[in-house]
């Protein structure tokens, strides 16, 4: 008898912590769950909008927009496929459902979108340098042709770092590292590999972009030196003519004061233009400043922790390196963001694209009513 109360009372005790378990299980999933079905979202629709801005806007087709849309694709993809398939590993608590095979495709397919992000990052970056060093001959050079290859090899680069890996390192190794029911790729815990890919992957690109970026800086920097230089004074220029970045070149008490006119006004439109393009630039680098700020916050932690684990197993724990998993997807949806901030001609387009959607919906609700 006094078995029996004593099972049942154990068995109570278990209930009730299996019940808790359950309860602080759900309060866990269910906010994680809807912060990421909003990053997926996000991702997907701001991406989406930003390809179908560019191809409704003509004067968007330009080739440095053809690399901001093609990364545009690839955050759209890892909010189609990435995401949404690891959400369901995330909830589950890191179990995988869908296979050994498809495991493998699914680690191709993340781990080329993730690295195709990288180097388009580096593609926009010597497109700006390409701009400021080219001038004039830069729209003959980088033409969308030329763009259009470069992304080309891009993904081919991509997919050859990690995939052959991804797909055979099993095989030519002769042992499976991942446990049943998990979904990582095979190479985790080896140290030499992971270290050189992250050095690859995140390494080079890092130092490459944060170089190209202020050699872009300091380009735009002695432009508007120069700039500010060359308006002086020429010291025999006739009375009520102003003053042009080109004026010093010619004497005062050379040719009529017509002439003198012409070439003022000629030299201001010089003026004009110089500035415009300048403004023009400057504007471009900070959009691109931003991005590669987004792109190292994101892609940092995740890396560090990849090599960390690497080396030790258990240094990291599994709720923090999911964290930092998510944080370095996080990009897909912050870039459009970005592009609408950097781009009055992307932002316009955004504005009218949420307006109308509103009025759409207002025009529904007041015929609805009405009926």
């Amino acid at each position: 008898m006094m078995a029996n109360i004593s099972m049942n009372l154990t068995s109570n005790v278990t209930s009730e912590e299996e019940d808790d378990d359950e309860l602080f299980g759900l309060r866990t999933i269910i906010p994680l769950g809807i912060t990421i079905a909003i990053v997926i979202i996000v991702a997907i629709v701001g991406n989406l909008l930003t390809i179908a801005v560019f191809f409704k806007d003509r004067k968007l087709r330009t080739a440095y927009n053809i690399y901001i849309v093609n990364l545009a694709v690839t955050d759209l993809l890892l909010g189609c496929i990435s995401m949404p398939f690891y959400a369901v590993y995330t909830l589950r608590t890191h179990l995988w459902p869908f296979g050994y095979h498809f495991c493998k495709a699914y680690m191709v397919i993340d781990f080329t979108l993730c690295l195709e992000a990288v180097v388009v990052m580096i593609i926009l970056s010597l497109d700006r340098l390409l701009l400021l060093k080219l001038g004039p001959q830069y729209m003959y050079k980088e033409t969308n042709t030329v763009a259009c290859v470069k992304i080309a090899i891009s993904w081919v680069i991509s997919f050859l770092l990690y995939s052959p890996a991804i797909i055979g390192w099993d095989i030519w190794t002769g042992e499976d590292t991942n446990a049943p029911g998990d979904c990582d790729v095979q190479f985790a815990y080896d140290f030499s590999f992971t270290m050189s890919t992250a050095v690859i992957e995140f390494g080079i690109p890092f130092i490459c972009l944060s170089v190209l970026n202020l050699i872009i800086y300091l380009e735009i920097r002695k432009r508007i030196r120069h700039k500010d230089d060359v308006k002086v004074i020429p010291k025999n220029q006739p009375p009520g003519i102003q003053a042009t970045s080109s004026s010093a070149n010619y004497p005062g008490n050379d040719g009529p004061r017509q002439q003198y006119a012409g070439e003022s006004a000629s030299n201001k439109a010089m003026d004009a233009k110089r500035i415009r393009s300048i403004r023009s630039q400057t504007k471009a680098a900070k959009s691109l400043g931003l991005l590669v700020i987004v792109f190292a916050a994101t892609w940092a932690p995740y890396t560090i922790a990849t090599i960390i684990i690497s080396a030790c197993e258990t240094c990291v724990n599994d709720d923090l390196y999911e964290f930092l998993n998510w944080l370095l997807w996080t990009k897909a949806a912050l870039n459009p963001f970005l592009y609408a901030y950097n781009s009055q001609r992307f932002r316009k387009h955004f504005i009218a694209f949420f307006l109308c959607s509103k009025k759409r919906n207002r025009i529904h609700t007041e015929t609805t009513m009405r009926t």
